[in-house]
C-alpha cells in the first residue's frame, strides 16, 4: 500500500494510508491549546486546541465538567455536549484526542473524533458516575457532528470498539446531530 507521510508541528509523525482511515493525535492541554474565554468568578474556561486538516477543538470546563466543540476550517462550531450526552457527573478530558482521518484530495480529512473522559465519584445532583474512564466517539460529517458511542475506557478493547462504532452505518447519534454551524470568527483558524 502506498503511504503518504504527514508531519505537523503539533502532531506526531504519522503515515496516512491512501485508502481507509488512520489516526492522528492532538493534545488537549499545554502548548497546543490557548485559553480563549475565562470567567474568573466561576472558574469556567474555554481553550482552543489545534486539530487536523484545519479543524480545531474548543474544550469547555465548567463546574467540574468538560465538553468539546468541533470547529471546522470555515469556523462552523459543532458542540458535542458531553455533559448532557455522555455523563452528567464530574468529568475531565484526557490528555489527547484521536482524530480518525481519511485522505481526500491529498489532504487528511477528519471523519471521527475519539476522546477519553476521566470521571469522578460524586456530583451535587443527578445520577452518580463511578470513578473511571469513558471513551467517546463522535462521527464528523460535512454538515455536522454527533457522539455515536460511549464505553468503558478501561477495557483492552475500548479503542477498537470506539473506532468500529463511528463506521457502523446504522449507528445513531446518542444526542442531537449538531448542525448549528454557528460561526465564531474570533476562534476560527
Amino acid at each position: 500500500m502506498i503511504r503518504t507521510c504527514l508531519f505537523a508541528s503539533m502532531l506526531s509523525l504519522t503515515c496516512l494510508p491512501t485508502h481507509g482511515a488512520a489516526s492522528l493525535y492532538t493534545d488537549l492541554y499545554g502548548k497546543a491549546c490557548k485559553t480563549v474565554e475565562l470567567d474568573r468568578g466561576s472558574g469556567a474556561s474555554t481553550r482552543q486546541c489545534a486539530g487536523v486538516g484545519g479543524f480545531s477543538l474548543l474544550v469547555h470546563e465548567a463546574r467540574a465538567q468538560t465538553s468539546i466543540d468541533i470547529v471546522t476550517p470555515r469556523g462552523a462550531v459543532y458542540p458535542l455536549e458531553y455533559w448532557e450526552v455522555v455523563t452528567p457527573g464530574l468529568s475531565r478530558v484526557g490528555r489527547k484526542a484521536e482524530w480518525r482521518v481519511a485522505e481526500r484530495n491529498g489532504k487528511p480529512t477528519p471523519t471521527a473524533l475519539l476522546v477519553r473522559l476521566d470521571t469522578g465519584k460524586t456530583i451535587l445532583e443527578g445520577p452518580r458516575e463511578a470513578a473511571g474512564t469513558i471513551i467517546t466517539a463522535a462521527r464528523i460529517a460535512s454538515d455536522g457532528a454527533c457522539v455515536v458511542y460511549q464505553g468503558d475506557g478501561a477495557l483492552k478493547t475500548a479503542d477498537t470498539a470506539a473506532r468500529s462504532a463511528v463506521v457502523e452505518s446504522g449507528r445513531k447519534c446518542l444526542g442531537v446531530f449538531s448542525t448549528s454551524g454557528r460561526v465564531r470568527t474570533e476562534l476560527a483558524n
